[in-house]
């Protein structure tokens, strides 16, 4: 889902100018063997943001806003301000909907807080990672931007 939806971001391009800032899983590299905010690298950079590109299917619920993956955003949003920029945004692709939206990381906190306080937090199955359960629609009402795509 993920390079799907980088693919859908760098097609709208919503936020200007962008540019490759974070890994794009090299071949023959173990990335559970890196540091975990070297791992959760944002994706893209702007003259405004780091970017975190993710995407969600048919259930409308993103997953894969997992408790590291966060954690680790925190410190890239402060990273990002030390910068100079804005902050850490996120650009969210649903391709049951065809739509994206992009989302503050102010808006973020207060989604994920609103995700502990109703669900907990949620664990996988198969590998037991943990995640917050983000649904679509809430998104939609913070989102800084909503569009359609269908490329």
């Amino acid at each position: 889902m993920g390079d799907t939806a980088e693919s859908v971001y760098e097609a709208v391009a919503p936020l200007g100018n962008t540019c490759r800032f974070g890994f794009r899983r090299p071949k023959g590299i173990k990335f559970s063997t890196f540091p975990e905010r070297l791992r959760h690298q944002p994706d893209f950079v702007t003259a405004s943001y780091l970017v975190e590109v993710m995407g969600l299917g048919r259930d409308g619920i993103l997953k894969s806003m997992k408790v590291s993956k966060y954690e680790a955003l925190k410190g890239w949003d402060r990273f990002a301000k030390w910068l100079g920029l804005m902050g850490v945004i996120l650009f969210v692709w649903n391709s049951s909907e065809k739509q994206f939206l992009t989302l503050t990381w102010t808006d973020l906190v207060k989604e994920v807080t609103y995700s502990r306080k109703k669900y907990g937090i949620q664990a996988f199955e198969n590998d037991g990672n943990t995640y917050f359960r983000l649904d679509w629609d809430r998104l939609k009402e913070r989102a800084a931007y909503v569009g359609d795509y269908d490329g």
